[in-house]
């Protein structure tokens, strides 16, 4: 008999968009609540997969913008979490009116222990590079960070993803508009 394969989006699903990320610090942009990934249930041979969308504005070119997928305990701060991959920093254009950003991750379980275990992945960043026009770019960009072998897989844990701006001029804004993470197990 062989064995039985799931796939579900992570619940609970939120109705919202995220909270605008405004700041020059690491910070949640995940609408809320925040997805979960029940204690127990990633297995090896599993994936995780996840999609957002996003929203730029701004009106200098001087922040850049860093987003990572972080992986941690119910309520945990984002800067604890553990990060699962990180874009490269990017340039915001001085004219960025609400410009469409798409992230695409997937990564496999490879190994499972008692504790803790091994997700190897990578992903697409869609970049617009205008209103209507997309760049794009692998992330994360090292082999090293492509695998991550802290995650904690006893607990329930939470998905979220994580913004940062490197200044506020021009008032950069990015704004989570949909945000979908999937197991498959």
């Amino acid at each position: 008999m062989g064995n039985y394969f799931w796939s579900a989006p992570l619940a609970p699903m939120h109705g919202n968009l995220g909270t605008a990320v405004t700041a020059a610090a690491l910070t949640s942009g995940a609408p809320l609540p925040l997805p979960q990934i029940p204690g127990g249930t990633i297995d090896p041979g599993g994936f995780l997969d996840v999609e957002a969308d996003l929203e730029m504005t701004s009106a200098s070119a001087t922040p850049t913008l860093t987003m990572g997928l972080y992986i941690g305990s119910v309520g945990q701060a984002i800067g604890s979490k553990t990060l699962i991959a990180a874009t490269p920093a990017m340039a915001l254009s001085a004219s960025a009116a609400a410009w469409p950003i798409k992230l695409r991750y997937k990564g496999r379980i490879t190994l499972v222990s008692a504790t803790a275990a091994v997700i190897r992945g990578s992903g697409e960043l869609l970049y617009g590079s205008s209103l209507t026009a997309w760049a794009s770019s692998p992330f994360p960009v090292t082999a090293a960070a492509r695998i991550v072998s802290t995650l904690n897989t006893q607990q329930t844990n939470e998905v979220d993803i994580g913004i940062t701006l490197s200044a506020t001029t021009g008032a950069p804004s990015i704004l989570c508009t949909n945000f979908l993470p999937v197991v498959h197990g």
